[in-house]
């Protein structure tokens, strides 16, 4: 996809999900944290969001990332190379998405995390869940106060309405799969 047709695409994504929702600008500003001047650039397609922006936008809105970048078939088989690549971190953290689309509150990931990764990842939203799996290396997540250690084979689900952080001290890649099951509990303006 061009970087221009991807632009008009998470535009006319967010000006549907805002409509559906019976928001303003102004609303959607205020559920989101995005100021009103770059949401307005984002819908008309003039502005291409950051990776973090398009998470608090998500996030707000309680969909998955990709929801804005993604059509909905019936059946696609995703290929490694076409696999959308976010990195962060210094590129210590690089996520594939593996499957999003568009109404449905699923979305999933496959992920390494490079030595020395500390990802800090904001907090997706009131009632989304998060489920890790680790398939090599050992991992640390932090979730609010609590830390958690966790080896090859090991699995974790939590709350990702606080923030949380993705590490790697060893000296080896963890390759890890994460799932975000996305709620619409704070969907509708009356919840908020």
């Amino acid at each position: 996809m061009e970087k221009d047709l991807i632009s008009d695409r998470i535009g006319k994504r967010l000006r549907h999900y805002r409509q559906q929702l019976n928001m303003t600008l102004d609303d959607l500003a205020e559920l989101t944290g995005v100021s009103k001047p770059m949401l307005g650039q984002i819908e008309r397609g003039t502005s291409n969001p950051t990776v973090a922006t398009l998470w608090k936008i998500a996030s707000g809105l309680q969909v998955p990332l990709t929801a804005f970048i993604f059509e909905n078939p019936s059946l696609k088989v995703l290929k490694a190379e076409d696999q959308p690549l976010f990195r962060e971190d210094h590129n210590r953290f690089e996520a594939h998405n593996t499957y999003a689309a568009p109404g449905i509150s699923l979305e999933t990931f496959r992920a390494r995390l490079h030595p020395g990764c500390a990802y800090v990842s904001e907090p997706h939203g009131l009632g989304v869940i998060e489920s890790i799996t680790v398939f090599t290396g050992t991992m640390e997540l932090e979730v609010g106060p609590e830390t958690c250690v966790l080896e090859k084979g090991d699995s974790i689900s939590f709350s990702a309405d606080t923030g949380h952080i993705y590490k790697n001290t060893q000296q080896e890649v963890c390759e890890i799969a994460v799932s975000i099951l996305y709620t619409n509990a704070a969907t509708s303006k009356n919840s908020i």
